[in-house]
């Protein structure tokens, strides 16, 4: 991040009041730190899977992913526990919508690296799996007892990812399609090695993937329409550490994060981010046309970390700074139904915590942002589709406005 609060707040003056100059500030410090230990090991990585003919074999996400997810829904499949809330929905759209031929579908599915596995276990087939995690530690969600069900799917990789985790994907007969992180020193480099235009491969990551598919999805795919599933970015606040592991992740497996700097179940942070509240969504029974008013909506205690609400505040600024300045009415769906993704305060005092006035939506200040449950979101979508009243298709990529 380059750029100071106050720059942002002239470009982007939706985002004061939303995003305070203290967070904003936290998550430039973040991403500095970040940048420092891990450039290096980046370079490097790209460098291995530039000579070894990865990148010649497969090629950029440029290659064919343009324009496959226009007038469709992009669900993108994170792995918090809030996924547990929905997977049979997802399995039955899969079941219905993944059988007909590509322009007749609704909705492309992509995956992250940790639910691979499972969604094979449970019979639904990504369409994609994606990966931007440089290191060995993704090696078994994606290479190791992968069923025959899982040959087909498409793995899209930062070229900075793992040598070691693509080559062993690559042996394995599966396809890749690489893209580039707008990280500082990578695109430069990435022209370097290879020749190529970089413009052509950049992807602004979001910090974790489930926020780089979006960017994905409005860049590549040409989707107006994403829903976010398992973006939880918090955990259910528990004494018990193994209890926190356990409740971390959708498939409770915890096991790659065990004695590495990613074990974050097994911190209990004080102050104001074990008091931020995750959102709980109940049907209620009213009927209404306003969708917002169809949930009684209550805000619950959770845990969560620096690095977890870093993430939440880059989509919740990215798709708010990019709401009125993108050439695309996108949507973004929030349907995960639990976390922290999209609860707002006001005021970030310890006291004023415990007030409820103080807490608001982040569909209250963005409209791109839509808080549903995933059925809800999925009628909505196939409905605005039949009634040809959804907008605009998109006929170009479109790269969004990095501010974070």
């Amino acid at each position: 991040m380059s750029k100071s609060y106050e720059e942002i707040i002239k470009s982007h003056p939706d985002l004061d009041g939303v995003i305070d100059k203290k967070s904003w500030e936290y998550i430039g410090l973040s991403n500095k730190a970040t940048l420092k230990l891990l450039t290096k090991q980046w370079k490097a990585n790209m460098a291995k899977n530039v000579s070894r003919g990865l990148f010649k074999k497969h090629g950029s996400m440029a290659r064919d992913c343009i324009g496959i997810g226009k007038n469709k829904a992009l669900v993108g499949i994170g792995a918090g526990p809030g996924l547990k809330k929905n997977q049979h929905i997802l399995k039955q759209i899969h079941d219905y919508d993944g059988v007909k031929a590509g322009k007749e579908r609704d909705f492309v599915f992509v995956a992250s690296n940790h639910m691979f596995k499972p969604l094979l276990k449970e019979g639904i087939i990504p369409d994609f799996v994606a990966v931007g995690d440089a290191s060995d530690v993704v090696m078994d969600q994606l290479t190791r007892d992968i069923p025959p069900s899982g040959q087909s799917v498409t793995l899209l990789a930062g070229l900075h990812c793992s040598p070691r985790v693509l080559k062993r994907w690559n042996a394995q007969g599966r396809d890749i399609r690489f893209y580039v992180t707008m990280t500082e020193e990578l695109p430069e480099y990435f022209e370097e090695l290879t020749g190529g235009n970089s413009k052509a491969v950049i992807v602004q990551q979001g910090g974790n993937i489930l926020n780089t598919m979006w960017s994905m999805g409005l860049k590549y795919f040409q989707s107006s329409t994403f829903m976010a599933l398992g973006n939880d970015l918090s955990y259910p606040l528990a004494e018990d550490i193994e209890v926190r592991r356990k409740n971390y992740y959708a498939d409770g497996d915890y096991t790659s994060n065990i004695g590495t700097k990613r074990d974050e179940a097994s911190n209990v942070y004080e102050g104001n981010l074990q008091a931020w509240r995750g959102i709980k969504l109940e049907r209620s029974r009213i009927l209404s046309a306003d969708a917002t008013k169809r949930y009684n909506i209550e805000l619950e205690h959770v845990l969560t970390t620096g690095t977890l609400w870093v993430y939440k505040t880059w989509i919740e600024s990215n798709v708010l700074a990019n709401a009125k300045t993108s050439p695309v009415a996108y949507h973004y769906y929030n349907c995960t139904e639990s976390g922290i993704a999209g609860v707002m305060c006001k005021a970030k005092k310890k006291k004023e915590f415990e007030d409820l006035n103080n807490w608001f939506l982040m569909d209250q200040v963005c409209k791109r942002w839509k808080t549903r449950m995933f059925s809800d979101a999925i009628e909505e979508f196939q409905t605005a589709k039949r009634m040809l009243k959804w907008g605009p298709s998109l006929n170009r990529s479109v790269v969004p406005a990095a501010i974070a």
